[in-house]
């Protein structure tokens, strides 16, 4: 008997090449960020993920100097940030002179700033300082010009920062800013930031 002859195999719509798949798990997705650090310092993707985690809100620039700096790697990315007690910081203007009540309703505005910011960039540091009691303190600085300066200079050490412009509805003027948070993140790293100031 004369076996009849197959008709060529003909792929349905949406139907991918095992060659394909392989190729597509074998190159994982590249972000503009982890392109560039890639583009500047030659390393690895893994290198680059690790650095860019480590540098947080710094950016570009801090993630380049950790990749090229051979100490971040995807084991220390995750508790460079994360070992250690960890606080968060409220800067409160004391120039502005608000009621008790006042200054409670914003620090609670300024921590849970921080807290949303730091589920997106660091969760690793924010289960830490959760899991520690959430250790919150309150202090004062003179001005606005301090509280922002204080902040920037948090910022620019991958510290997840918040600052409050108050609504204007009861002791300040619309878009007043009233308190700054810094972390949350190790009590070491605030302290080079804050470690100057005094409590409320």
């Amino acid at each position: 008997a004369i076996e009849a002859e197959r008709a060529p195999r003909m792929e349905t719509p949406g139907e991918t090449h095992e060659s394909e798949a392989v190729q597509a798990a074998a190159a994982p997705a590249t972000s503009d960020l982890e392109a560039q650090v890639i583009e500047f310092t030659g390393c690895s993707l893994t290198v680059a993920r690790a650095a860019i985690e480590a540098a947080g809100p710094a950016g570009l620039e801090r993630a380049v100097d950790l990749a090229l700096s051979g100490e971040c790697t995807p084991q220390s990315a995750g508790t460079q940030q994360s070992a250690g007690p960890h606080k968060a910081v409220c800067l409160v203007r004391r120039d502005l002179n608000m009621g008790p009540g006042k200054v409670a309703a914003q620090v609670a505005h300024a921590v849970l700033g921080v807290y949303r910011l730091a589920q997106d960039r660091s969760p690793a540091v924010l289960q830490s300082w959760v899991g520690g009691g959430e250790a919150i303190i309150v202090l004062g600085v003179d001005s606005a010009e301090q509280m922002k300066s204080l902040l920037s200079e948090a910022a620019q050490k991958g510290l997840c920062t918040h600052c409050v412009a108050d609504a204007g509805r009861t002791e300040v003027a619309p878009g007043t800013e009233t308190v700054g948070c810094i972390g949350p993140a190790t009590v070491q790293s605030i302290d080079v930031v804050t470690g100057h100031l005094g409590l409320l």
